[in-house]
């Protein structure tokens, strides 16, 4: 029994609502199908297809149609004024064409007087002009010329304003009829008929044809303009002629400047026509020269470079002037999709939006799409990025800009994960100015840290180097989650191998005293050649310790509380030596003053000269902290055990332990470097 379908279905209703109701149909006229017949027959899956290609066709119908009418209402505008001009123009040079009536009137009356002299026997002289027989009248050339140029040229401009509004008209139906209110597989199918009628019978020509007629009617108009002046005054003849020229000369620049320059905005209906002349005779011509060249009269390599070239033409012949453009879009460096980012940037103008594109910056760096994307594209433009993100940051954590906590958050992260994926966007003074204390947020993410650790080893200007060492330093104490990139930072800034950093792990806040010793002998030992520094960053060290230091080291390797012991001892010696810089002394006083809370913990129960508020406030407001003679060299015996139990020391293979036994060689000889200059003569800084 045939299927019994009903082609509508209501606007609004699925495709599974469509189908569900065709299949309630067929069941009531053939009640006796099998189930698995009405499922093979009914059960489309093609619906996800057909309806993806019908929003492609969609918007691409969309687009094409507002060109179309676009291209139409400027037709139709420039035709109604450029009419009536050349309307007017020709109504004053058709009366050339034929003989002026004044004329004829003169003719008769010459004859007549002529005959009433006659009569009289009089002699009257009349103008041989008067006497000329209207009968025998033949129009001048160049009237024929200009009348002819100016009739052309309105027929065409009128005959072009017809076509816009057909074309207006065609556009509207292409529409109408391509999307009817059919089930998706029956819109598609009508809208591929339509569409594929649109390129067979080249439509799109037919709407390029339509300026470069508008056009041609304009060039004979000025053609005719100019013959017409040339009769009547040379001077005018002569500059309209020049402007003329000058105009002829710029359209043809314009038509063929899309053929020489791919990203040209500049274009003419004609560009088209020339680019299919110009690369159609260019592919007939390497085409003759590559059969030629295959007669073993030239190398491979020069066959293959023609072969190649005959290709590129058969491409521009075969896909036009928009495909090759796009193509040597493609091919060009990633340097202009950096200038793309900048133009993105400098577009922006709200805080979300500065924050939404900071925030692809670190998959654009990881991206396959665009080579070199840091190299090529963040690079360049670094310093622009740089201060629109130290503006967004700013404004973000400026204490006089009310913004919630959680936003603050976002875009800490944000900002260390861009700067962490593309190290260039990091200003010179960046470090300095969140060392100096400010925007302390940063402290807490260890994307920062990475950051400042990168910069320690690639950076030449000591001052840059110790902003980054005490940042680094910071983001170890700071941050409390031990995860896997915290552990990273660990061993990079501390130079731990992995056995080792297991152990500390497992001995409490071993790491954060090892973190301790580190920033010690790295910033107190980077003042060592330096022949004149500042209080400032006297006051940066200060910081830096205050964070560091609060840590609990009493449950920590005694190998360590030993090593920091003698780095106590040194700094205690440095300060307390005679020939020490007064700005050393005051530094080393500064560090000792930071870490008595840690050499306080290690000597619980034994009696020390001071007992100190291990406050930062009272650190700096206690006069007795301030004078190196308080401070008390530390005897290791009191506190360290020289076999420490099994559950001290982490299992170790033996290559772990060769490992171990050669890193603590190297610490030692460090070690007695650091301490060895940490006594600085005072002639060697004056």
């Amino acid at each position: 029994m045939p299927r019994i379908i009903d082609s509508n279905v209501e606007p609004g209703t699925t495709q599974r609502e469509a189908g569900t109701a065709d299949s309630a149909r067929y069941n009531h006229a053939a009640p006796m199908k099998s189930p698995l017949h009405r499922s093979s027959d009914f059960s489309d899956g093609s619906g996800a297809l057909f309806s993806m290609y019908l929003d492609r066709a969609e918007e691409e119908d969309k687009k094409m149609t507002e060109s179309w009418k676009g291209d139409a209402d400027g037709i139709l505008v420039f035709t109604g004024l450029f009419s009536a001009t050349v309307a007017a123009f020709l109504i004053v040079s058709l009366q050339s064409l034929q003989p002026n009536s004044q004329d004829t009137s003169a003719f008769y009356l010459a004859n007549i007087y002529q005959l009433l002299a006659d009569s009289n026997n009089s002699r009257v002289d009349v103008p041989p002009q008067a006497l000329s027989d209207p009968s025998a009248f033949s129009p001048p050339k160049p009237s024929i010329w200009v009348n002819a140029l100016w009739s052309m040229s309105l027929v065409i401009s009128l005959t072009c304003a017809l076509l816009a509004t057909l074309l207006q008209q065609w556009a509207r139906r292409y529409l109408r009829v391509t999307q009817p209110r059919y089930s998706l597989h029956k819109r598609a199918r009508i809208r591929a008929f339509f569409a594929e009628g649109v390129d067979k019978l080249h439509l799109p020509w037919a709407v390029e044809a339509l300026p470069a007629l508008l056009h041609t009617s304009l060039f004979l108009f000025f053609a005719g303009l100019v013959i017409f002046l040339f009769g009547i005054n040379h001077t005018i003849f002569t500059v309209v002629l020049v402007w003329v020229g000058a105009c002829v000369v710029l359209y043809g620049c314009i038509t063929l400047m899309p053929l020489f320059r791919h990203d040209s905005p500049y274009y003419t209906p004609l560009s088209s026509s020339v680019w299919f002349s110009i690369s159609g005779a260019l592919y007939v011509a390497f085409r003759y020269v590559e059969k030629i060249a295959r007669l073993d009269l030239f190398s491979f390599e020069k066959i293959y470079r023609i072969h190649y070239t005959t290709t590129v033409y058969y491409n521009w012949l075969i896909h036009g002037m928009a495909k090759a453009a796009e193509e040597s879009a493609l091919q060009r460096s990633s340097n202009i999709d950096g200038r793309a980012l900048l133009w993105t940037l400098e577009s922006l103008d709200e805080d979300h939006e500065l924050e939404q594109f900071f925030a692809g910056i670190p998959g654009f760096c990881g991206t396959r799409q665009v080579q070199y994307p840091v190299l090529q594209c963040i690079n360049p433009n670094a310093k622009s990025f740089s201060i629109a993100l130290n503006s967004l940051m700013r404004r973000t954590l400026s204490s006089a800009n009310v913004v919630p906590d959680v936003v603050k958050q976002r875009r800490i992260v944000i900002c260390a994960k861009a700067l962490d994926a593309a190290p260039s966007l990091v200003m010179p003074s960046f470090f300095s100015f969140i060392a100096a204390g400010h925007w302390p947020e940063f402290l807490g993410y260890v994307e920062f840290g990475r950051i400042a650790q990168r910069r320690i080893n690639h950076d030449s200007d000591w001052k840059a180097a110790l902003d980054a060492r005490c940042i680094a330093a910071s983001v170890i104490a700071i941050v409390q989650e031990r995860d896997k990139q915290w552990l990273d930072l660990v061993r990079k800034q501390l130079g731990l191998q992995e056995d080792v950093l297991q152990g500390y792990m497992a001995h409490g806040d071993s790491i954060l005293l090892a973190n301790l010793i580190h920033v010690t002998r790295q910033s107190v030992g980077s003042f060592a050649d330096i022949p004149a520094f500042g209080s400032h960053y006297v006051d940066v060290l200060s910081r830096t310790f205050d964070v560091v230091c609060e840590f609990d080291a009493c449950d920590t390797l005694p190998a360590l509380q030993r090593e920091f012991c003698d780095l106590w001892n040194g700094l205690v010696r440095s300060a307390q030596n005679e020939e020490t810089h007064h700005m050393m002394r005051l530094l080393y006083v500064t560090v000792l003053k930071r870490m008595h809370k840690a050499h306080a913990q290690l000597h619980q129960g034994l009696e020390t000269p001071l007992a100190m508020s291990s406050s930062p406030v009272a650190l700096d407001w206690n006069p007795i902290l301030g004078q190196a003679s308080s401070y008390t060299l530390c005897d290791t015996r009191l506190h360290y055990r020289s076999t420490p139990p099994p559950q001290d020391i982490a299992p170790q293979t033996e290559q772990g332990a060769a490992d171990t036994a050669k890193q603590e060689n190297s610490r030692k000889g460090v070690e007695r470097n650091v301490l060895s200059i940490a006594v600085v003569p005072m002639t060697a800084i004056s």
